[in-house]
């Protein structure tokens, strides 16, 4: 038992990460990378659900993409903060492989929403005492952000939590978890982040619908479609989009981050796919200085004199983003893993229903929170945002280190043969007299 306990411990990174993604310390609250580093080995000889498998590939291509386009970032600390953070969301996924634990998840993630919810209490009141509860439809920047220092972090992370929260509420009826849920959903409107709004409304109709897998292909493919048809619409043959300048100006703030994406940001993605639609440019490239690309057969392009820039500027749409830089393979490989994560999730919480209810929050969760990630990223880069992502993938991590345990358990558990024999005898005995 004594290695179990030890492995348990390094679990504790994985649960602290977790509470800590209130906030924007993302170094912080990205910890929960470390059990693979710590406990590598234990990731090979096992088997997986598949959606870590789908997960392994979409990573090794996209690493390799980066080694093909700029090796040298992957030695620099601002590439895994902006445009190689997927690395930094997913890894806890891959780490809940090397760790084992036997917490009660129900609990533990009742727990951390209360505990979420309960924080983000005080600067919401002293948000209401300055600005009112109605302060965004009047003033765009006078808008809630919590531990968050971008609007749109807030919101995709309250709007995670919401999920969180409703998957709480279907396993335990409480008025206490409702009151929470209306307190989140405040908290929510005020941060006037409307990606997160169309993430959250999402989850109606799926919900209502019953959780169809057909519901979830129909919803990414009009989205997809939708993305390529605007970024068509809005594309000016004579502009260069590979340059980086654009003019486009609005008074209005949050109308202005909508002209901004639709003239230049969703037009640029679609330049870069079409220069290399098999492949992409180049993992991390959407915001770098291109000079040229090199034409292979017009499905591959190999850009030349890069210049590379490790900025928060992106496409603010995943599917486009995914497009211009991992090109048709990477963003197929991105929707394996969630087509799969989606299931798992399903069948996990559908088991979980028939036998106890264990893990049944966790799973739910993972469920809700993926179909909400896939419809918030059409109009915010959220597919690889660790504000908006590092929630789930934490909580995959536990999951999948519980999964881990019941097996582990089971085998301790089970009495030896000669043991078997000898209660057997001491029974008959017993009977006896």
């Amino acid at each position: 038992m004594a290695p179990f306990y030890r492995v348990n411990v390094v679990a504790y990174l994985s649960l602290i990460a977790l509470f800590l993604t209130i906030t924007n310390f993302v170094p912080v609250s990205a910890i929960g990378f470390v059990p693979i580093v710590l406990c590598a080995w234990r990731f090979f000889g096992r088997t997986y659900p598949a959606f870590v498998t789908a997960l392994v590939a979409f990573a090794a291509y996209a690493l390799l993409s980066t080694l093909l386009y700029d090796p040298a970032s992957l030695l620099q600390f601002d590439f895994y903060r902006r445009d190689g953070n997927l690395f930094i969301s997913y890894a806890p996924i891959l780490a809940g492989c090397t760790y084992v634990h036997r917490w009660d998840l129900n609990k533990l993630l009742k727990y951390f929403f209360v505990f979420a919810v309960a924080a983000n209490l005080p600067p919401y009141l002293l948000y209401l005492a300055q600005y009112g509860p109605l302060a965004p439809l009047t003033d765009a920047s006078a808008t809630f952000g919590s531990y968050f220092i971008a609007r749109n972090a807030a919101g995709g992370f309250l709007a995670m939590l919401f999920c969180l929260g409703v998957a709480c509420y279907l396993q335990q009826r409480s008025k206490l978890l409702l009151m929470l849920l209306a307190f989140n959903a405040a908290m929510l409107l005020s941060t006037y982040s409307r990606g997160s709004f169309i993430g959250v409304a999402a989850l109606a109709p799926y919900m209502l619908l019953g959780r169809k897998r057909w519901m979830l292909a129909g919803m990414v493919v009009v989205i997809i479609a939708a993305s390529l048809a605007v970024a068509m619409q809005h594309t000016v043959p004579s502009t260069d989009y590979l340059g980086y300048p654009f003019a486009v100006h609005n008074n209005d703030p949050k109308a202005g981050t909508l002209d901004i994406r639709y003239e230049w940001l969703w037009p640029r993605a679609l330049a870069y796919f079409r220069q290399s639609p098999l492949f992409g440019l180049g993992f991390g490239s959407f915001d770098d200085h291109i000079s040229m690309v090199v034409d292979y057969f017009g499905v591959v392009g190999v850009p030349l004199g890069a210049g590379v820039v490790h900025s928060d500027s992106h496409a603010h749409n995943s599917y486009l983003n995914t497009l211009a830089e991992l090109g048709i393979v990477g963003l197929l490989l991105l929707l394996r893993f969630f087509w799969e994560l989606v299931g798992w999730a399903q069948n996990g919480a559908d088991s979980a229903l028939k036998e106890g209810g264990r893990n049944y929050i966790a799973f739910r969760f993972i469920e809700l929170s993926a179909v909400c990630l896939l419809a918030m990223s059409y109009s915010e880069h959220r597919l690889t945002t660790p504000s908006n992502v590092l929630i789930m993938s934490l909580v995959a991590s536990l999951l999948l280190a519980s999964r881990a345990s019941d097996a582990v358990s089971a085998r301790v558990s089970r009495p030896l043969p000669h043991a078997r024999r000898v209660d057997e005898g001491r029974r008959r005995v017993a009977g006896n007299h």
